[in-house]
C-alpha cells in the first residue's frame, strides 16, 4: 500500500521500533533483517525530510519529532493491523495450542466443564492442562495461569475470576485435646495446616481489619482438598474456603471463632500482555470467565 510518503509499511516499521524500544527487538519481532529495516527507515526519513530516530548508545531512540510522528501514526497503524488480523481470523478456523496451569480443585470446581465444551466447539484447538498449585508464570502468548498469588506477575494481565470467603476450622478431635480457643491469641498459637507459605494473615471482624496474624504452619500442602483432609484427621487448624465446607457432606470439621475471618482471597486468570491475542486464546479466556459466573 503506497501513500504520498511512499510505502506505508515503512511507517509501520518506524512505529514498531519505537514501540518495541529498539531496532534489534523490532527486527526480531517482525522477523526482518536489521540492515533491511535500517535502509527503509533512512528512506522514510528522507521522504519526510525529518529526523525520526537517533543513536543513543548502541540503540536507536525516537527524536522529539519522532515521538510526535509516532503519536500521530500509532492509532492508524493499530487500526490497520487490527483490520488485517480480523480479516485473517474471519477466513480461518479457530486453531492452535493453549497451555493452562491451574489447581486441581479449580479444574474440578468449574474449569472441567468449560474445557470439555470448548474442545467440542473448537476441535482444532490443542489444550495442554497442568493441574498444579505451582506458579507457572506464562512464558508465551498462549499460556494461561489461574492463581491467588500475583507475586512475580509484573507486566502480566490479571483478570479477576472470583473471591473466596474463608473461615477457621479444626476437627472436633483436635479441639478436644487443646485448650479452648476463645480469642485470636489462642488461635495464633495453634498447629496450622496451610495451602501455601504465606504466614501473615489479615484478620477481619466483618469488614474491619483487626490485626495481621503471623502463623507457623506445621504442614504446608499445595492442594486445598488435601488441606481439608489433614484438618479432618486432626493435624491442626486451617483457614478454609467456605464453599469447600459443606455440612451436607458430613465433613469432620468445626468452625473456630466464626466472628473472625481472614481477608477474602481473590483468584485471577493471568496471561502475557499482548495487543492482539491469538483468537483461540481470546475465546478460551472468555469461556473461562463465563464459566466462573455460572457458579459464583
Amino acid at each position: 500500500m503506497n501513500s504520498i510518503f511512499g510505502n506505508i509499511d515503512d511507517l509501520y516499521l518506524f512505529c514498531a521500533v519505537v514501540e518495541f524500544g529498539s531496532l534489534q527487538e523490532a527486527s526480531r519481532q517482525l522477523r526482518l533483517p536489521i540492515s533491511t529495516m535500517s535502509r527503509r527507515l533512512n528512506a522514510l526519513e528522507e521522504r519526510l525530510n525529518v529526523r525520526l530516530l537517533e543513536k543513543q548508545g548502541r540503540e536507536l531512540a525516537a527524536t522529539e519529532s519522532g515521538i510526535h510522528a509516532f503519536n500521530l501514526f500509532k492509532s492508524g497503524m493499530e487500526s490497520i493491523e487490527a483490520a488485517f488480523e480480523q480479516l485473517s481470523e474471519d477466513r480461518q478456523d479457530v486453531e492452535g495450542k493453549i497451555k493452562l496451569a491451574l489447581p486441581y480443585n479449580f479444574y474440578r470446581g468449574f474449569a472441567e466443564d468449560v474445557v470439555e465444551e470448548f474442545l467440542q466447539r473448537y476441535p482444532k484447538v490443542q489444550l495442554d492442562l497442568v493441574l498444579s498449585q505451582e506458579q507457572l508464570v506464562p512464558q508465551t502468548d498462549r499460556d494461561l495461569l489461574m492463581t491467588f498469588d500475583l507475586r512475580e506477575m509484573e507486566g502480566m494481565i490479571a483478570r479477576p475470576l472470583f473471591e473466596a470467603k474463608h473461615g477457621f476450622f479444626a476437627s472436633p478431635e483436635y479441639l478436644a485435646r487443646v485448650a479452648p480457643i476463645t480469642n485470636l491469641e489462642q488461635l495464633r498459637e495453634q498447629e496450622w495446616v496451610s495451602v501455601d507459605n504465606i504466614i501473615d494473615l489479615p484478620i477481619y471482624r466483618g469488614d474491619e481489619l483487626v490485626e495481621v496474624m503471623s502463623i507457623q504452619p506445621k504442614l504446608v500442602v499445595n492442594d486445598i482438598l488435601a488441606v481439608i483432609q489433614a484438618v479432618e484427621k486432626g493435624i491442626g487448624v486451617a483457614s478454609l474456603p467456605l464453599r469447600h465446607v459443606k455440612p451436607a457432606a458430613k465433613q469432620n470439621l468445626q468452625q473456630v471463632l466464626p466472628e473472625y475471618n481472614r481477608s477474602n482471597r481473590k483468584a485471577y486468570l493471568v496471561y502475557k500482555q499482548r495487543r492482539y491475542q491469538p483468537r483461540a486464546l481470546s475465546l478460551f479466556i472468555e469461556a473461562l470467565l463465563q464459566g466462573v459466573k455460572k457458579i459464583w
